[in-house]
């Protein structure tokens, strides 16, 4: 122990005592705190490399979680735009009425003087339930008209923007028939 720990004063005789024992301990505490120091430094910088490592993957996962987000927000778009779209299908087929009946009403409601040489009816893209009726008879008269168009009232329908001409055997009438929701 003479080797490592040296006395830092030695005796010198007449003039001064050497040191204390206790001070002894002075380069043996200086060894502690020189290795301490050296395993303090590597501990920070394995902790610091370590740090470095978590935010490099930390950036990496946020960079991951974005672009997930990105799509699963593109996915959502989409979906609300197809269930706009559908929204809007399901509506104009809510709103369509079949037309069939409307055609037997009218064929069933012309008198033996009356025939019928046209019909047209046509529905509205946009609306669909307005429908343009456009019918042609010959024979019967205003008093055909009327006829068909209590028949057509019977099925919850009114006409508007109704036109009428009268010809010399046919009389020719169009209106737009829209269905009265109850």
């Amino acid at each position: 122990m003479s080797e490592v720990i040296h006395d830092l004063k030695t005796e010198r005789q007449n003039v001064s005592a050497g040191l204390p024992a206790g001070y002894k301990f002075v380069p043996i505490a200086f060894y502690i705190v020189s290795a301490a120091s050296l395993l303090l430094s590597l501990y920070f910088s394995l902790s610091k490399k370590a740090y470095e490592a978590s935010e490099a993957d930390l950036r990496f996962r946020a960079s991951n979680a974005k672009t997930e987000e990105m799509k699963l927000l593109t996915n959502q778009q989409s979906l609300v735009d197809e269930a706009k779209r559908a929204e809007v299908f399901a509506k104009w087929l809510e709103g369509s009425r079949p037309l069939q009946p409307v055609t037997v009403v009218i064929a069933r409601s012309m008198s033996k003087d009356s025939t019928i040489a046209g019909l047209s009816l046509n529905r509205n893209p946009e609306i669909p339930a307005h429908t343009f009726m456009q019918l042609k008879i010959d024979g019967g008269g205003s008093e055909q008209i009327e006829t068909t168009l209590d028949s057509i009232y019977a099925l919850d329908y009114q006409t508007y923007s109704a036109q009428q001409v009268k010809g010399r055997n046919s009389t020719d009438f169009q209106a737009t028939l829209i269905h009265k929701d109850n």
